[in-house]
């Protein structure tokens, strides 16, 4: 076990949880085995999310709380990792700003959405401790650290890290917790999440709409170019790498070549958020050509770009960089709460990587000229795990837009229908005031 190891099995031992212990030794891992382990381990948190609204969440329409600002019905759900368990209590580490202070206080039930496709209900979502946080730490269903609220002030308060937990009788793999403290600059990691699906700007408007296109699971990989003290961070995000995440792919796991969970992704950086804003897409290959194109990256090289990065302040390098926090520090917050979880502390074991192996195939689209730096995508069929079907009646909802198109017409067949009626009963009416005045004597 390395030393990052033995420090937090001491850790942990100290507060009675139970660790896994598979492997004697860390190995790199291969793209294929970082992504085995990620598209078992990786899941999708939505507000309003059920089995009957699956379909819709991967056709990204129709969205029950969607808004007369959102009147494609779009869906804007993020991620998460499996990272421990209580007999059958799952605890999914994430970022506390996947969940909206103005849900949580109308206790809307979230969906997480595991690897085999199914949907495990939140109902008890609401910790009762406001945005900003007031009342004290206890545990609940979800454990938020920070919290994330229109209502204040830059919107986002605390530490962005949440734990929020489901019950299953299923035995679902739990993500192997590594220390973020223990990574250096260079070294490559690996973000797992389920992104936003691209949008198009409406040529009328002006505006960015819901494009049609299918939700999938990203592995993006990057090297680290910054890393900075938590105490000196904006929110508890001290790890900062190359841009390829997108919007969704918050609260996703950040993996290191071992297949160790060191961080939580959180934020993408500020620069390719305002191309987003003008562009309207969140394609990794425009976004990153926009950012060389603007300057803004001072420089393709990887060496130079990581020296650059020591003197940068850090707002800088939310500028420029993408960033997460250390997966290991919420063991603290679960130490405090006297919450005993099993947790794995090893690398993941050549059974569980075996279990899920594929073949990648590369698209250009999401590779780019630097081979330090890429992403794959991978759509729900080829990727859930024992996945329920999407097509099946049970799992397929009407299209509410086209039940409002049946309507219309309908409407329309009704009005035509009564207004033969009525023209009918008028030339009635009018013949039988023709027989009337026939019939009537002469004075």
């Amino acid at each position: 076990m390395s030393s990052a190891g033995k420090l937090l099995s001491k850790f942990l031992l100290g507060m009675g949880c139970t660790i896994f212990l598979t492997n004697p030794a860390f190995a790199q891992l291969s793209l294929e085995e970082i992504n085995s382990v990620a598209r078992q381990t990786t899941v999708l948190i939505a507000p309003g999310l059920t089995d009957e609204f699956v379909s819709e969440l991967e056709a990204n329409r129709n969205n029950p709380l969607a808004t007369q600002n959102n009147p494609d019905g779009i869906w804007n759900p993020g991620s998460g990792v499996i990272i421990g368990r209580q007999g059958n209590i799952y605890y999914v580490l994430t970022v506390s700003h996947n969940f909206k202070q103005r849900y949580l206080e109308r206790n809307i039930p979230h969906g997480i959405r595991t690897s085999d496709g199914l949907v495990h209900l939140v109902v008890d979502i609401n910790d009762g401790r406001n945005c900003p946080l007031q009342a004290n730490l206890t545990i609940k269903q979800l454990i938020r650290l920070g919290c994330y609220s229109v209502t204040i002030r830059d919107r986002l308060v605390g530490t962005d890290l949440a734990v929020v937990s489901f019950e299953s009788s299923k035995d679902y793999p739990i993500a192997s917790l590594g220390d973020a403290e223990q990574t250096n600059i260079g070294d490559r990691v690996y973000i797992s999440g389920w992104p936003d699906p691209e949008k198009e700007k409406n040529p009328q408007t002006g505006r960015c709409r819901g494009k049609v296109t299918q939700r999938k699971r990203r592995l993006a990989w990057t090297p680290i170019t910054r890393q900075i003290a938590a105490e000196n961070s904006e929110n508890g995000y001290s790890l900062f790498y190359l841009d390829v995440t997108s919007p969704g792919m918050s609260g996703g796991p950040v993996f290191n070549r071992d297949g160790l969970v060191v961080g939580i992704h959180g934020r993408g950086s500020a620069d390719k958020g305002n191309i987003v804003r003008k562009n309207c897409s969140y394609n990794p290959t425009l976004v990153n050509n926009l950012l060389l194109a603007s300057r803004n990256l001072e420089s393709t090289d990887l060496e130079q770009i990581t020296q650059a990065a020591i003197a940068y302040t850090t707002p800088k390098l939310h500028n420029q960089f993408s960033s997460g926090q250390n997966a290991s520090s919420i063991l603290e917050t679960l130490n405090q709460l006297g919450l005993k979880v099993f947790f794995n502390f090893d690398p993941p074991s050549q059974k569980l990587i075996e279990s899920s192996m594929t073949n990648l195939v590369f698209d250009s689209d999401f590779l780019f000229d630097d081979s330090q730096d890429g992403a794959l995508e991978f759509s729900p069929e080829d990727d859930m795990i024992g996945q329920v079907d999407l097509n099946t009646s049970q799992d397929v909802i009407d299209d509410i837009y086209d039940s409002y198109i049946q309507l219309v017409k309908k409407f329309a067949e009704i009005k035509d229908q009564t207004q033969t009626l009525e023209e009918n009963n008028q030339n009635r009416l009018e013949g039988l005031r023709e027989l009337i005045e026939q019939m009537r004597p002469n004075n």
